[in-house]
């Protein structure tokens, strides 16, 4: 090859990979000085530590070990403000409190301090401080720095005094609504269901004729009654008589799809750049205030004593929020930035609930990405993540609402799907490794306190017939027959909720998940195979049901529980 040519080649494909192959960062530089904080927090060791804090009806009681000498300062962290961006360590509390300031004249000190629970925020909200966290800075010549991980409520007061609502077996159904075929509630003999909320659908920051009004934080917030009694309250009180346990699944439209266009602005992130969904907006007081309001609201109609709405067992906070640009979008943003702004809402929701029903917990929804990417983030790392910051700053129920699709949603082989393999590092869970979910929630470090197994609830999740076919409507049966016998034998896995009860145009590219065909004229949400084989699921007559579909897999027995390397 001609030397000249040669050089004028290597400088050509150098040229190109300069313009082609170095993409610049969808990330601001300051989300990635952000991002770079998170970590170093997480990965720091603490001189100084907030032991505990206990909320009680009037006041906030802070509790910890600070060490070396000089001035140290308790700081409040509320839902709206980032430990890490402080300008002010007390930038939420009123600088002339002297309880704040604390000195050390030695090694260290043990302190507690005890404080109103209701304070004049942003705006005049009477702010709660059962929502904030709070942390530890050292203060001198150059300005105040961090010296312990913050920390929130261990303690909250109790409104109610309810009882838990187990689950009578690991069969569910997702996204329930009330309908004429509530009666599968009884023939199928299932335990569980998850309801959507869409808050942005029922909530009004002004009165409107047939609404109710609830009070919180020193403002007043409206919501549809007709709305509750129609799509919530029905729906729940029928499951409540057969004793089902009913997660809402918290969603926010987009401002364009709210029922309240004021709302829907005040909740909607500004950096939201498209998507289904987004998460709400944390970054103002008015903002979380009307947050709140609502799960405050919604936790106070569903966990009453006498029932006389429904019953809300759990709480699953957002949908698959993996794939952020699409069911969660706050705009692009690095995974640490994007999973602690994630937690803020977790914790907001844990926190209120709690007060209603101490047995409820608050589920983080998933999809089926584990070290791959079905979406923005692996969930493996999020998860990592989420516990982490849980066990710096005070752990808490958070439970797992995952979605074990197939690596190919409209295959319903899920005995073949070639990403989902028996390793901690698969790239996905999926019906065919459940066994990995299931090693995982019984590792200590992931276990609440190290000692109690967190719920995972399979609360969306389904198998694709192709078409209405006998040849695709067995093999999504045969799907089935597998994926219970992997749930039914893993302890791990709490239940599962099938997605969806009727085949659905919205499920997206063509895929037939429903137990039932489509609830319309033509197919009048007639009962699938796959919804007979759900009926004995369980029962007396299981194998005997599906025995014929061994040979559809391709295996001689059921004994098909794997060991996870």
């Amino acid at each position: 090859m001609n030397r000249l040519f040669y050089i004028l080649l290597c400088l050509s494909v150098l040229a190109s990979c300069s313009k082609y192959d170095v993409e610049p960062s969808p990330y601001s530089q300051e989300d990635m000085d952000f991002n770079a904080r998170i970590q170093h927090y997480m990965e720091s060791s603490f001189t100084s530590e907030i032991t505990g804090v206990a909320v009680g009806e009037d006041n906030v009681t802070i509790s910890g070990h600070y060490s070396g000498q000089g001035t140290f300062l308790v700081a409040e962290v509320p839902p709206y403000m980032d430990l890490l961006r402080l300008d002010e360590p007390l930038t939420a509390i009123p600088q002339s409190s002297p309880a704040m300031e604390i000195h050390a004249s030695g090694d260290g000190k043990d302190f507690t301090l005890t404080l109103d629970r209701k304070v004049t925020a942003d705006g005049g909200i009477s702010y709660d401080r059962l929502l904030s966290k709070w942390a530890i800075f050292e203060s001198g010549e150059n300005g105040s720095h961090l010296v312990s991980a913050a920390h929130y409520a261990d303690e909250v007061p109790l409104k109610r005094n309810l009882s838990p609502v187990p689950l009578k077996n690991k069969k569910g159904i997702g996204g329930v609504s009330d309908n004429a075929f509530v009666s599968d509630f009884d023939d199928l003999d299932v335990g569980s269901a998850t309801l959507n909320m869409y808050v942005t659908g029922f909530t009004y920051l002004t009165p409107v004729p047939g609404t109710i009004a609830h009070e919180y934080g020193g403002r007043t917030y409206y919501f549809d009654e007709n709305y509750l009694k129609t799509n919530l309250d029905a729906v729940l009180l029928k499951a409540g008589k057969r004793n089902m346990a009913v997660a809402a699944i918290l969603l926010v439209q987009q401002a364009s799809a709210a029922a309240d266009r004021q709302l829907g602005d005040l909740l909607m992130n500004d950096g939201c750049s498209g998507g289904n969904l987004t998460l709400p907006d944390m970054t103002s007081a008015e903002a979380v205030n009307c947050f709140a309001a609502i799960v405050d609201f919604l936790a106070d109609r569903y966990t009453r004593e006498d029932g006389k709405y429904g019953r809300i067992a759990h709480w699953i906070v957002m949908n698959e929020v993996d794939i952020a640009s699409s069911w969660a979008n706050i705009g692009p943003r690095p995974e640490l930035v994007f999973t602690d702004y994630y937690i803020r809402i977790l914790r907001l929701v844990n926190n209120i609930v709690r007060q209603y029903d101490d047995t409820a917990e608050t589920f983080v929804s998933m999809s089926h990405s584990w070290t791959g990417l079905s979406g923005d983030y692996p969930a493996l790392s999020m998860l990592n993540t989420i516990n982490r910051m849980g066990k710096m700053e005070g752990d808490y129920r958070w439970a797992l609402a995952y979605h074990s699709y197939a690596g190919d949603l409209l295959n319903p082989r899920c005995w073949e799907c070639p990403w989902s393999t028996f390793s901690m590092d698969t790239h996905f869970v999926t019906f065919r490794n459940l066994e990995v979910l299931d090693k995982w929630i019984y590792m200590p470090e992931n276990m609440y306190l190290g000692k109690h197994k967190r719920s995972v609830w399979l609360s969306e999740a389904g198998l694709n017939s192709r078409s209405y076919s006998e040849h695709d409507l067995q093999e999504q049966a045969a799907g089935w027959a597998y994926a219970w016998k992997k749930i039914n034998a893993l302890d791990g896995i709490d239940g599962i909720q099938w997605h969806n009860w009727f085949d659905n145009v919205g499920d997206g590219s063509g895929a037939l998940l429903g137990l039932r065909k489509y609830n319309d004229s033509e197919h009048g949400g007639e009962a699938k195979p796959v919804w007979y084989l759900y009926q004995v699921s369980g029962t007396g007559n299981e194998d005997r049901a599906f025995s014929p579909y061994l040979e559809i897999i391709g295996i001689p027995d059921w004994n098909i529980i794997q060991t996870v390397q």
